[in-house]
């Protein structure tokens, strides 16, 4: 197992994030790049290098998280709205593709003016094209399962990842949200299966550090050795008043849980 963190965690600008992430321990950094995607480092050639930089001095860029969609939905009744995610996507994409990066976490976000079936319709239709530049870069498109989204469940992420029907479109599971959204996580772990989840996101719900909230970690192991997942798990944990602290917890917590 390999473990990550998200730059939120640790409320530190990407050129920190590396060397900090590297100093506590963390086998690779997920980035976010949120509504003002053409001013992030990843939409330009140069910005990439210096990026590719930060990463080969410590810990990998294993994953790069769209936040953006929160803004942009696939799901959204305004067509330019659907655009911009497209155009976000693709640049992500080919991004991601130029630094060696796996994996491209897909929030699946609701649309405005838009019922939920209609909502889900768009993504389908607006994913299945994504998913034709992920194949020519050899990039995952992971789906998660997000408050407010359409996708909620694990049933809801493989009915959209089901109907795109490509190998580059796969799961993002969040076992913490998969708790906090009223879901069994051992359960939909093994529904999902290898075969779906790409990559996992930790969190521990109604606690500030993994091990002090509600979720039995024991079976989530359990569920997760039983299904052959021996990939990434990235903390999407709050930073607390002491970000480094609680961050260096919890990874130690997650290597005394999966080894």
């Amino acid at each position: 197992m390999k473990y990550g963190i998200r730059e939120g965690c640790l409320r530190e600008p990407w050129e920190k994030v590396f060397a900090i992430a590297g100093e506590l321990g963390f086998d690779s950094v997920e980035l976010d790049i949120g509504a003002d995607y053409k001013n992030t480092l990843l939409w330009t050639g140069a910005g990439r290098k210096q990026v590719a930089q930060w990463a080969n001095q410590g810990p990998e860029l294993s994953s790069v998280c769209i936040g953006g969609l929160w803004t942009y939905s696939f799901g959204d009744a305004d067509a330019d709205v659907r655009a911009a995610a497209r155009e976000v996507t693709r640049n992500t994409i080919e991004a991601c593709a130029e630094l060696g990066v796996k994996w491209i976490l897909i929030p699946v976000t609701p649309g405005k003016e838009v019922s939920e079936e209609e909502g889900i319709a768009h993504w389908i239709e607006e994913v299945s094209q994504c998913a034709r530049i992920a194949e020519q870069h050899q990039v995952i498109l992971a789906l998660e399962n997000v408050g407010r989204g359409y996708a909620k469940s694990a049933q809801g992420l493989l009915h959209i990842a089901s109907a795109v029907d490509s190998p580059y479109v796969r799961t993002y599971y969040d076992f913490g949200n998969g708790l906090s959204l009223g879901n069994d996580p051992v359960a939909e772990i093994q529904l999902l299966g290898h075969e779906w989840i790409a990559i996992l996101h930790a969190k521990d719900p109604g606690g500030q550090r993994l091990g002090e909230g509600r979720l039995d970690f024991d079976a989530v192991v359990e569920a997760v050795r039983s299904i052959g997942y021996d990939g990434y798990i990235v903390l999407e944990t709050p930073a607390t008043d002491n970000p480094p602290a609680a961050a260096k917890h919890n990874l130690t917590f997650l290597r005394e849980q999966f080894g």
